[in-house]
């Protein structure tokens, strides 16, 4: 089981919010959409992903990959990257905009990612490339970027989203995405067969004891603004995704980086006493460098010397056999805690209203 330095964990689903409420009663008043039951089923996605037909993935050759999404449907390319950084054979990285490289020809592959298929991104991106464009490939669970890939006869695979609560959001399926993407690599001859180490993953999760650990932290951590730490290597997989379950689930301010870069900026920023609470997470790989560890610890004494009691830390050991295990693990105690934290604040953790609301008057506004 995973486990923070200072203590054992155990038993923190019995603790009580501010309110005097459980965090069952919490749950059962605030989590309309039933985020609990979709975090839960991560490996379930998974698997349902591993056993999809995929439609016929261009054979290339490739020299290199672009993924294209924007959110949710680009945060799990990050993970694939990390995860198989040593078999990718091509250079690999997202793209989060509206136009993609200019080196972006037929010997590269593009794997466009919109959830719901109507992010003006992503279809921006889509809309210059011809029919039946031999190095497309196109993931959705509908909406305008279904349409078009069916009428252009693109490479489309369709997320099955009805299996899912309603209300499903998109950086709740980290597990399909990413399932799809490695498979996708593979199909096109870029990556090593990954089947074995995302069905590792399912089994693992069967195992893991996550949860409980992911909630005595959301209980730590109070107001505080959550800052998420991870070795550089994580920075974007795992640190990049955790800041967003923060913003999205628990609609929170949040912030990441990677050691040992924030020893040499990022850190100093907190010697501004006035500027709020933070509670520090390092999430750490067991697999590091030892100084990356030594690094965090050393901060910490520091930051006590200095008498910086506006900053708070804590540090949560990633279990897992595999690299790949160990990136769902933190991205799971990332979903746990966002979730409970959302519990303790009395909000849904579903609703993203102000992404809406932004989306709804940006449609609005006339094209420069």
């Amino acid at each position: 089981m995973g486990k923070r330095g200072d203590s054992d964990l155990g038993g923190a689903r019995s603790f009580s919010s501010p309110s005097g409420e459980t965090l069952a009663a919490l749950a059962e008043r605030l989590d309309h959409s039933g985020m609990a039951t979709v975090i839960e089923r991560t490996p379930i996605h998974i698997e349902i992903a591993l056993q999809q037909e995929l439609p016929t993935i261009p054979p290339g050759p490739f020299d290199q990959v672009i993924i294209a999404g924007m959110g949710g449907s680009a945060l799990p390319a990050e993970l694939v990257i990390d995860a198989f950084s040593e078999r990718l054979k091509v250079p690999l990285r997202v793209v989060r905009h509206y136009v993609l490289p200019s080196s972006v020809n037929e010997r590269t592959l593009v794997i466009v990612s919109s959830f719901s298929g109507n992010t003006e991104e992503t279809l921006s991106v889509v809309e210059p490339f011809p029919e039946k464009a031999t190095n497309l490939v196109v993931i959705t669970a509908g909406g305008r970027l279904a349409k078009l890939s069916r009428e252009r006869g693109y490479s489309l695979i369709e997320i099955p989203y009805k299996r899912e609560p309603e209300g499903f959001q998109p950086r709740s399926a980290v597990g399909y995405f990413a399932t799809y993407f490695a498979r996708v690599l593979s199909a096109a001859g870029l990556l090593d067969d990954p089947i074995a180490d995302l069905q590792s993953v399912i089994g693992f999760f069967r195992e893991a004891q996550i949860r409980p650990a992911a909630e005595e932290f959301a209980s730590w951590l109070g107001q505080r603004i959550p800052v998420i730490y991870t070795d550089e290597v994580h920075r974007m997989s795992i640190a990049r995704t955790a800041k967003i379950k923060f913003n999205e689930n628990s609609k929170r301010p949040a912030f990441f980086n990677g050691l040992p870069e924030a020893n040499h900026n990022e850190m100093i920023g907190f010697s501004n006493r006035g500027i709020g609470d933070f509670g520090i997470l390092y999430l750490h790989d067991p697999a590091s460098h030892p100084r990356i560890r030594e690094r965090f610890n050393v901060m910490k004494k520091v930051f006590l010397r200095e008498g910086l009691q506006n900053v708070a830390f804590r540090e949560w050991e990633i279990p897992g056999e595999t690299k790949i295990q160990r990136i769902f693990a933190a991205i799971n105690f990332a979903d746990w805690c966002s979730y409970t934290v959302a519990l303790l604040d009395g909000v849904d953790p579903t609703p993203v209203a102000l992404v809406e609301s932004f989306k709804q008057v940006l449609a609005e506004e006339p094209v420069s």
